[in-house]
């Protein structure tokens, strides 16, 4: 545990009120992932369902005495639906915290920071650097995302037309095979699926304050808060921090939220957050 872990962990069990007791139950913890964003959740050669987004449903079933995860693809587009109407206890998939979807849905803290990344056929290496050299050029997306919002916001000033998708691995195909001139995702996602395809290029980075977190039933914020401190238990014990390195080969900043346990409930200053004290879930 690393120096920061602890002086987090110290921090927050001197705040403690009230101890909750997370609640043993025999049900799956029901984890919706967009199957084939890579390398959150997709399908080995060996036909097994893996990665980052897979590893952290496995990791926080395990804290919360559940007796496994259930991973339930959803296709990007209804998601939020599936979340809404019970199919699943929350959103596993990487989604992007922002104001207008923490109306709708209660968020935990965040445990990932991000980027967007346009991704670009590589027939235009060394002449698309800037967001003017979009203008005529045909970028696909997936549908609904917040990369769909950024192209949306940003369509008019830079003249790009827009391509729509149902998955990533579909857009990164069409890029690939020359169909369209690129694809905008989040950066982590987009530069794992690229880097075996030839003809498809790293483009223009997008960078920000944007951060993952886990998106639960917004009437459902007991589950949230119990979902909330088995994740801060894997921040602090070190577990989210090795699926991070296993999957994108680096080690997370030691300032990033994936190294962050926040006071209260839910993302601060967002609708859903609740300033209660409270002891992370440790085993």
């Amino acid at each position: 545990m690393n120096r920061i872990r602890v002086l987090l962990l110290v921090a927050v069990l001197a705040l403690v009120v009230a101890v909750p007791v997370v609640a043993q139950s025999g049900e799956p913890l029901r984890a919706a992932v967009d199957m084939g964003y890579v390398p959150f959740a997709f399908v080995n050669e060996n036909g097994e369902e893996v990665g980052y987004a897979v590893d952290l449903a496995n990791a926080l079933a395990e804290r919360m005495g559940r007796p496994s995860a259930e991973i339930v693809s959803v296709a990007w587009s209804g998601i939020f639906a599936a979340l809404d109407a019970g199919r699943v206890d929350f959103i596993v998939a990487p989604t992007n915290i922002r104001p207008a979807r923490a109306e709708n849905m209660a968020f935990t803290e965040p445990y990932m920071d991000t980027a967007q990344l346009i991704a670009l056929n590589i027939k235009y290496a060394g002449t698309v650097k800037t967001f003017e050299d979009l203008a005529g050029l045909t970028i696909g997306v997936n549908a609904g995302s917040v990369s769909d919002d950024w192209l949306v916001d940003n369509q008019a000033a830079y003249g790009y037309k827009i391509d729509r998708y149902d998955n990533l691995l579909d857009a990164l195909l069409a890029v690939d095979t020359g169909r369209i001139d690129g694809v905008i995702s989040d950066y982590e996602a987009t530069a794992y699926a690229a880097k075996d395809r030839p003809n498809v290029i790293p483009g223009i980075t997008i960078t920000g304050s944007e951060q993952y977190g886990l998106p639960c039933a917004k009437n459902n914020t007991e589950f949230r808060n119990e979902l909330e401190r088995a994740l801060e238990g894997i921040k602090l014990d070190g577990t989210l921090q090795a699926i991070h390195e296993k999957w994108f080969g680096v080690t997370p900043e030691n300032y990033s939220s994936t190294n962050l346990v926040y006071i209260g409930y839910g993302v601060p200053g967002m609708s859903g957050f609740q300033l209660i004290y409270h002891a992370p879930t440790m085993e």
